[in-house]
């Protein structure tokens, strides 16, 4: 703030015993406020403002006349009278919201320059004009272009005047006006002591003063910006937080155009049909599909550029706006691929400079040529995403560009080394330019999920001081809702108080002052610990993400505030908002306190990066997968039990060199030849979770967390849910996805941008490239859903019933393999289910059965959970021969399907193939949910086996084999369709095609099923009289390297094979190895003694 004074008494004492004349004179009013019958809508509600603090500290009600009476009382001018003029004090030099304070022996006069915002025609007046177009009707016909119109939301910015103050009905005032003299008030009413640190009444601090005399003085104050502009339209905002951002001195001047102009010029109807070869091109396609909210542009093609020029000339001439915006559409991160821009994208300048070359370039002449029409104005390009970092291919821009930098001052990176790269940035800028600099800053805001307490006021200060002289001033995006004044308000309301406060002061502004006078004033007693919790919170808040020790030193700070004061104080209500918002660091606190459990991990390799670029098509055939392939594939599995899910679902994940996108490829297997759910086709459209679908999580080392949905159809739903629930699908994630359905699968190729720049938190996933040290959690989800029954799975299965779980988030970083420390003691439903599993596989059933059950009664387990610990439990009880407990157990599971399929077993295990037939034979397995069909149809084919029924027995093992892709079952079930065909079908070239499943073209065999196909296809190729092909098979089992009944069984077997072929010594030689090997059944070991007889 820049003070001219001729004379000054300070008014931090105004209270004179025996001074005279005096504003109010113990309680009794002694002035009275001028205020002018025709006055601009700014001074009246200077004047009521005046009138009711006035009133407030004193309990005087000062009258608001039109012209001084002859009471003799003080006259206090507000704003321009025909007393001001008689006194010939004038306003001229208050420019930008700068005000004079100047009394005399019997006046003090409040002024500066009040001036009506009136709008330049065309605008819309109301939403309904840019449904219908009017307003771009409008716009065409007085610009003479079909590009778009600049303003269409300048109705938000008026509101009603407050029937006290309205001259006329309907009344408006705007966010434009000039409000000189009301700022010239609060400053006033500032030095008397009152205090405005949040919207509403709660917020403010009024001392009480029974006796205010009038001052001695002469003072011009001067803001240190033309622009402080917060994004607070007086449309949308309710009261309270209007008038206290007016209160605050901040200024939103019109004709300033400033964020992404490009998009309003283009993203219309005619732009898209009528040049499509403005936009860009991407994978061979023009970036113009309809009802996108974002089409990027080809900034080489010559005729946008001379439509360009045209469109900003119009707004010159038909707006007189100070600034056109030529910005490109928010969240530009890839070039056009198109001739005229290869090799215009600089990767090597990194994810904030890559695009900085090309559309600086784009802004520069755009502006040369606009310059020759329109000199005096300013054509304006933020530094932002991938144009953040100056341009290397321009010396200096031209003198009618105007930099604004989003992210230019960043005060909550309180970090030496982030202010470092915060000053290198504006260092860089300000050498490109003889222009002073803009700053653009996107506040963290609880609204979009912020919870970290970024307390920052040193800083912020510090930052504002170092641009005094260099800068223009800010435009501060707040993410306004209109429960600003109330919905954690405790936090959001700092960090704007103390940036609106230091746009004044010039560079004595003292950030430490102004954080102790706030904390003794607002907090009362607890003045002092909040200082105390304010100055530990800036340098450590960042910290406090993972630091469970700083986040609860914080909270043991404010907490020892809060018992500073009375519970009913007014300084109890105000710590409260603050409470509120600290309540998320809390359960964060609880959080910290528990390390994950045991997780997956899926991890990349530099040296797996792709040599080529990845093509999105959904076919999942670059190379780089086909290689990948041979590395390091994930699979998902059931989500709230961890099994293998009946449809398979693996994905793999790839980096670009740069780091600046994520790749994802999903295959998700299907039944043949049944057709998928898709129940959306469009972006967005919520209707997608009632169908098939895939999803993507991702807590980077930035953000927790982002979800990325999609169906087989390529509709793509992204959503923060990092933020609150109201703005989750504001975000975009800007991906590339692609989809391709086959007879047995479908598959998802996607492609996430990913930038380090944390400046535009509606677009890109924003995180840093994860590391072993810094990993990022992430977890792939997968539902299938049908009309009988649906299928849930994931990469690391969560345990719920849901997929929502970040603590559940499996590691995902690059670099060598690790292994990350998890809690040993933590322990949930998967944790002890799988130890239960260990103990069943190493039969002790006893242990088991134990474990089992009580798994099944863990608190919070669900149903399904509870069914499949059941149903275990029953299968030890089986290998116990405790039928009795196995049925009893089955009785316990409330999943009818589940319980039906263990009492199966049951009945299998007892050897009771014809009573399960009698229960179970007329099931229809079509009508089941298809999760639960496999090992129902697989114990009742057994039973049709054990009675003879071969067909029936084929139809459901046919069954079983299509809904699991359990590799254990699927070779049981290979080797019963052997059996039935050989046995009961008689069939033995059907036989040996399921046998051959079970080993051909596996590199490796080890299972017990796979040795049994082996060996019967062995027998049944000798009974073809195939010999050596017979032998050559059973040669996939090296009976050498085999221990116990598998080793010498197949030496009998092949001792069966060479005697069928007539070579009698070599088998004598076989059976005798084979009577040498322990595990002989004893009625092969008969067998063989008589063959060698």
């Amino acid at each position: 703030m820049n003070r001219i004074v001729t004379l000054t008494l300070a008014l931090a004492l105004p209270v004179i015993a025996g001074a005279t004349p005096f504003i109010v004179k113990d309680g009794e009013a002694r002035a009275e406020i001028v205020l002018a019958e025709d006055a601009p809508r700014s001074t009246r509600f200077a004047a009521r403002d005046l009138q009711v603090y006035v009133g407030k500290m004193t309990g005087a009600k000062l009258a608001i006349v039109p012209k001084p009476s002859e009471t003799g009382l003080v006259k206090l001018f507000v704003g321009e009278s025909v007393g001001t003029r008689a006194l010939k004090l004038s306003t001229k030099g208050m420019e930008h919201g700068a005000y004079r304070l100047i009394s005399g022996s019997d006046w003090l006069a409040f002024l500066g320059n009040d001036t009506d915002f009136v709008p330049t025609e065309p605008w819309a007046k109301r939403n309904s004009d840019r449904v219908t177009g009017k307003d771009q009707r409008a716009w065409e016909k007085a610009s003479g272009t079909p590009f778009g119109v600049p303003n269409g939301g300048m109705y938000k910015n008026r509101e009603r005047m407050p029937a006290e103050l309205a001259r006329e009905p309907d009344e408006r005032y705007w966010t434009f006006d000039e409000r000189g003299s009301f700022n010239a008030v609060c400053g006033f009413l500032k030095q008397l002591g009152v205090r405005w640190y949040l919207p509403g009444e709660l917020g403010e601090v009024v001392p009480k003063h029974a006796t205010i005399a009038l001052p001695k003085l002469d003072t011009i104050v001067k803001p240190d910006f033309p622009l402080r502009q917060f994004s607070v339209r007086f449309g949308t905002a309710n009261d309270p937080t209007t008038m206290w951002m007016m209160r605050l001195g901040t200024r939103n001047p019109y004709g300033l155009m400033v964020a992404h102009g490009m998009h309003t010029m283009t993203h219309n109807e005619y732009t898209l049909k009528n040049h499509p070869d403005w936009f860009a091109l991407y994978g061979g396609k023009r970036d113009t599909k309809p009802g996108e909210r974002l089409n990027h542009l080809c900034y080489s093609n010559p005729e946008l550029f001379q439509a360009t020029v045209k469109w900003a000339r119009a707004q010159f001439d038909v707006y007189d706006y100070t600034s056109v915006s030529i910005m490109p559409p928010d969240a530009y991160g890839s070039i056009c691929q198109c001739k005229l821009c290869e090799g215009k994208q600089i990767d090597e300048m990194g994810s904030r400079g890559k695009l900085s070359n090309h559309v600086w370039d784009f802004a520069n002449r755009v502006a040369k040529e606009v310059g020759k029409t329109h000199p005096k104005k300013k054509i304006l390009c933020c530094a932002y995403g991938a144009n953040t970092n100056p341009p290397t291919n321009i010396d200096k821009l031209e003198p009618n560009v105007q930099v604004m930098i989003v992210g230019g001052r960043r005060p909550r990176n309180t970090l030496p080394e982030q202010r470092e790269a915060i000053a290198q940035l504006q260092d860089g800028w300000r050498a490109k330019t003889d222009n002073p600099i803009m700053i653009f800053e996107n506040y963290p805001n609880s609204s979009r999920g912020f919870y970290l307490p970024a307390f920052v006021s040193k800083v912020q200060g510090e930052s504002i001081n170092k641009l005094k002289g260099v800068s223009l001033g800010e435009d501060i995006w707040l993410s306004m809702r209109q429960d600003f004044d109330t919905v954690d308000i405790g936090f959001n309301h700092f960090q704007v108080y103390f940036t609106a406060l230091a746009y004044w002061d010039s560079k004595a502004y003292d950030p430490a002052a102004e954080l102790a006078e706030y904390c003794r004033l607002f907090y009362g007693p607890a003045g002092k610990p909040m200082q105390v919790f304010f100055e530990y919170c800036e340098p450590n808040y960042q910290a406090m993400e993972k630091n469970k020790t700083k986040v609860d030193r914080a909270l043991a700070l404010f907490d020892a505030a809060k018992a500073a004061v009375p519970a009913d104080s007014v300084y109890a209500k105000r710590l409260g908002l603050i409470d509120v918002f600290l309540s998320t660091l809390r359960s964060k606190s609880k959080l910290l306190g528990r390390k994950r459990g045991p997780v997956p991990n899926m991890r990349t390799v530099g040296s797996w990066e792709p040599k080529e670029p990845i093509v999105i098509d959904g076919k999942l055939d670059d190379q780089h997968w086909e290689r990948h392939r041979n590395w390091s594939v994930g699979r998902l599995r059931e989500l709230q039990t961890g099994a293998q899910p009946v449809f398979g679902t693996t994905v793999m994940s790839a980096w670009d060199r740069s780091g600046q996108n994520l790749y994802f490829a999903i295959r998700c297997d299907e039944r043949p030849g049944e057709k998928l759910n898709v129940t959306s086709t469009k972006r967005e459209d919520e209707a997608m979770w009632y169908g098939d679908c895939v999803e993507i999580h991702l807590e980077t080392d930035s953000h927790s967390y982002y979800q990325l949905a999609v169906n087989p159809a390529g509709a793509l739903v992204d959503i923060d849910r990092g933020v609150d629930r109201h703005s989750w699908f504001r975000w975009e994630s800007q991906a590339e996805v692609a989809t391709h359905v086959a007879d047995d699968h479908w598959t998802v190729e996607i492609r996430i941008p990913v930038t380090t720049d944390e400046n535009d938190p509606l677009n890109f996933v924003v995180g840093r490239k994860p590391s072993v040290s810094l990993p990022w959690h992430f977890n792939v989800c997968r539902q299938r859903i049908r009309e009988h029954g649906a299928e849930y799975s994931a990469f690391s299965p969560t345990g719920t019933a849901g997929f929502h779980a970040p603590r559940k988030f499996a590691q995902f970083y690059a670099g060598h393999s690790t292994r990350f420390d998890f809690d040993p003691e933590y322990t949930d439903y998967l944790v002890a289910g799988k130890a239960a599993d260990a103990l069943l596989r190493g039969r002790t059933n006893k242990d088991a059965l134990a474990a089992y059950v009580a798994l099944a009664a863990l608190d919070k387990s669900t149903e399904l959970q509870q069914a499949t610990a059941l149903s275990r439990a029953a299968t030890a009880a089986r290998n116990l021969k405790d039928y009795a407990k196995a049925d009893a157990l089955a009785n316990r599971i409330s999943l009818s399907a589940m319980a039906k399929t263990v009492r199966m077993k049951t009945l299998l295990a007892q050897r009771k193939p014809a009573d399960l037939l009698e229960q179970y034979g007329k099931e229809d397995f079509s009508k089941w949910p298809f999760p639960h069909v496999s090992p129902a149809a697989f114990a009742r084919a057994q039973a049709h086996i054990q009675t003879q029924n071969g067909k029936a027995a084929e139809a459901d093992l046919q069954i079983a084999f299509s809904l699991t892709s359990d590799k254990r079952l699927r070779t049981s079930i290979l080797v019963n369709l052997g059996h039935n065909h050989e046995t009961n079908l008689k069939d033995d070239a059907g036989a040996l095609a399921a046998y051959r499943r079970n080993f051909e073209g596996k590199e490796r065999i080890g299972g017990a099923e796979e040795f049994r196909s082996v060996q019967q296809a062995a027998r049944i190729l000798s009974r073809q009289g195939k010999h050596d092909d017979a032998l050559k098979t059973l040669a996939r089992i090296d009976a050498v390297k085999q221990t116990g009944s598998w080793r010498a069984t197949t030496y009998a077997i092949q001792g069966d094979l060479l005697t069928a072929a007539g070579r009698k010594q070599e088998a004598r030689v076989a059976y005798q190895n084979a009577l040498a090997k322990p595990g002989l059944p004893k009625t092969w070991h008969e067998a063989i003694e008589k063959k060698l007889q």
